[in-house]
């Protein structure tokens, strides 16, 4: 029986945090030699290998990354930093930035200092901006911008004279707000993508700029096996190791279903048998290889024959289908594909592709580990802050005892009567410390963890400084500078337990546990010759930038109604309307929010109710345990039509969308508001597993209510006595 927990959030759809960012997790463990794992030849001589490859991309392309939200620089000292990524493929032209700037009155003899990765790009005072506000356009050197991540900086300060950074008392009304109408642009070229296999997941993909996948398709050949199509996801999740936010973009369908619409201008990935190929695309294979296919599956990258100036990449197996898994589990080990030579491979049966597994039993991370082999440093007066991020499996709940131990050295020029340093996790300040002239070589700091800000198990940490220095009044150039330093070898213990509740803000457990596949399987309709797959592509894309360990497989199961064997024991994903999915209308019951006896409209509950035209256009992603008892779950993405389902696919498809999702049941109405809902089952865990409070909550709960109930049976007690006496 299903109890209600009255417990219901309406979701703010969330921007990106401009801020600090964190630094990227330790790169991956060097593996086997690639002789080992595939065997890469030069592209033969047949004609659509010795082609040319795609004309060069495009010519004078422009993007423009913006500031998501207003930052407000307040104080007597104040600094922001904003992190822009730039591909790794551009071929830079320009770049410029763009700031709208407010500023309050006092601020008018306030200096503004602007840094682009770490080179002064401009000074000025502020007696030109005012609160009705001004635009500053500043041109940037191309060769001060770097592939990958680009810090722009922007220092507020009091000056003196001279351009400088001084206290000023009246630090609460002296502040300058960056709009959020600024932004970051460049002008680019983007390279022409090669044949070489090793560029994966490029130019599928592009490492920055549009990363959604769209203008890439993968294509399975008419009536595809479950084992084909289990690859193609597994392909998929290899295109979204490297696409955090998702690819919602991403086309997956048939030969005829891409081929006789617009999808076939797209980018082509083919994945299966050799034997049901479309011809059009066998004639671009390289007739060598394919000769091979007995011996494991075959990659190769050549020019589409289907668009002039773009790919194909071909996976392609002889008459063993499974082989196509390890060619596929392939792609998701960055470390191998890069060692790929050439624009084709043969991938002998039975090569260990596995990435090197993390310890899923690890409890402690260093600076080292988590990307800052250099450890972390930070310089200048005043408030200066380090961060870093840590991300443990969305299947890990973190226990009471978690800490951080820092091992620090700082300048010795510091006031250290005002001079502090303060942790703050996911925004909760943790802890503080005061800095010692006597310890400036070499100080050991030790701080608890606050329960509730590690509970979802992403913690974003920021270290501040607070560097005071002594007779100090202004930062002329040139001075002497303070710093401070993080040691790379500094720990952050994190002691946590497997979760077991089905819950969305757990997602993507149960379908991935400590970053690999765990008994997760698709639910896909029939075969038949004009497919779209799309929407699965894109939640297994989502999936794959959960994937760590790409050392298990991925399934794919038949849709029939509830009770067939193939469906129990795995943790399944049902993504369609009802319509369209006999498992979906035979558990119909089982969810939280069920179908009506037309499967036209959901039906509501004692504490949701739900108008019969408003039911009827709305959109669900529900988590529900199996009904089998066997402790799996099943994820049901479904709506009555495919308009409505339209509504929750980026829930399940978008990491901005899918990050707010909570409870087990979320409905999204035609507005794409959101409701969540938080239920429990009498034979299922407990309430408190359920909701899952963070476990040190609980535990102060129980404690406050075992003291209450202590003190008022107690009380009972001497009330008795005294008047029995009587």
């Amino acid at each position: 029986m299903k109890k209600w927990i009255p417990a219901t959030l309406a979701l703010t759809l969330l921007g990106v945090s401009l801020g600090v960012a964190g630094q990227a997790a330790a790169a991956s463990a060097l593996q086997q030699p690639v002789g080992s794992a595939a065997s890469a030849k030069q592209p033969s001589a047949t004609p659509a290998e010795s082609a040319e490859p795609p004309s060069a991309g495009k010519a004078g392309q422009s993007i423009r990354l913006p500031y998501s939200q207003d930052v407000k620089l307040q104080g007597y000292y104040a600094a922001q930093s904003a992190f822009f990524t730039l591909g790794e493929h551009w071929q830079l032209r320009s770049g410029k930035l763009h700031l709208e700037l407010r500023a309050s009155s006092l601020s008018q003899a306030s200096a503004l200092t602007i840094e682009v990765n770490g080179k002064p790009l401009h000074s000025m005072k502020l007696s030109r901006v005012g609160e009705s506000g001004s635009k500053l356009d500043l041109a940037i050197p191309v060769t001060d911008l770097l592939a990958g991540s680009n810090e722009v900086r922007i220092s507020l300060g009091y000056a003196q004279g001279e351009i400088g950074l001084c206290v000023d008392d009246r630090s609460d009304e002296n502040w300058l707000l960056v709009r959020k109408g600024s932004y970051f642009e460049v002008q680019y070229d983007s390279e022409k993508p090669t044949l070489e296999l090793r560029q994966f997941p490029y130019p599928f993909v592009p490492d920055a700029g549009d990363i959604t996948g769209k203008g890439t398709s993968i294509v399975l050949p008419d009536m595809p096996s479950n084992g084909v199509v289990a690859a193609a996801l597994q392909t998929a999740a290899a295109l979204g190791v490297s696409a955090a936010e998702g690819l919602s973009g991403l086309h997956m369908g048939t030969y005829s279903e891409v081929s006789s619409g617009e999808r076939r201008g797209d980018h082509l990935i083919y994945v299966g048998p050799a034997a049901a190929m479309p011809e059009e695309l066998r004639k671009a294979a390289p007739s060598e290889l394919m000769a091979q296919l007995e011996q494991g599956p075959v990659l190769f990258r050549t020019l589409s024959p289907l668009k002039e100036g773009k790919l194909l990449m071909g996976i392609v197996s002889g008459s063993d289908d499974a082989s196509l898994d390890g060619a596929a589990r392939l792609l998701q080990n960055p470390e191998l594909v890069s060692q790929l030579v050439g624009s084709e491979a043969l991938l002998p049966s039975g090569t260990n592709v596995n990435r090197a597994a993390e310890d899923a039993t690890r409890e402690r991370w260093t600076l080292n580990q988590v990307g800052f082999p250099q450890g972390l440093k930070v310089e200048g007066p005043f408030r200066q802050q380090a961060n870093f991020d840590l991300k443990l499996p969305s299947n890990k709940l973190v226990l009471p005892g978690a800490k951080a131990n820092f091992k620090l050295k700082y300048a010795k020029n510091l006031n250290f009567s005002q001079s502090l340093v303060t942790l703050y996790v996911n925004g909760i300040p943790a802890g503080s410390k005061k800095l010692d002239a006597s310890t400036a070589d070499s100080d050991v700091w030790e701080v608890a963890i606050p329960s509730q800000a590690a509970q979802s198990g992403y913690l974003a940490m920021s270290v501040v400084f607070d560097l005071q220095m002594t007779d100090y009044n202004c930062a002329r150039p040139g001075e002497q500078t303070p710093w401070a330093y993080i040691e790379p070898d500094s720990t952050i213990s994190l002691p946590a337990e497997d979760e077991r509740a089905l819950l969305l803000e757990h997602y993507p457990w149960p379908f991935v546990k400590n970053g690999r596949w765990n008994e997760a399987a698709f639910v896909v309709p029939a075969p038949s010759a004009n497919q779209n797959f799309s929407l699965q592509a894109r939640m297994a894309a989502r999936l794959g930038s959960f994937l760590t360990d790409n050392s298990a497989s991925l399934q794919v199961r038949t849709d029939k109604a509830w009770g067939a064997a193939e469906l129990e024991g795995l943790n399944l994903i049902a993504a369609s309307t009802a319509q369209d999915s006999q498992l979906l209308r035979s558990l119909s019951s089982e969810l939280w929010f069920g179908y009506d006896s037309t499967f036209e409209r959901f039906v509501g509950n004692e504490k949701r109710r739900l108008l019969p035209e408003f039911a009827s256009r709305l959109a669900s992603v529900q988590l529900i345990s199996s009904p089998a008892g066997d402790g799996a779950g099943i994820l049901a993405v479904t709506a009555p039509n495919a308009e409505s389902l339209a509504q929750g696919e980026k829930y399940v498809e978008e990491r901005s969308y899918g990050s707010g999702l909570v409870g087990n049941a979320t409905l999204v109405d035609r507005w794409e508001k959101a409701l969540h809902h938080y239920f429990a089952e009498d034979d299922s865990y407990s309430v408190a597993e359920r909701v899952n409070l963070s476990s040190g909550q609980v535990k102060i709960f129980a404690v406050l209510l075992g003291t209450m109930l202590l003190m008022l049976l107690l009380g009972i007690v001497f009330i008795w006595r005294k008047y029995r006496k009587r």
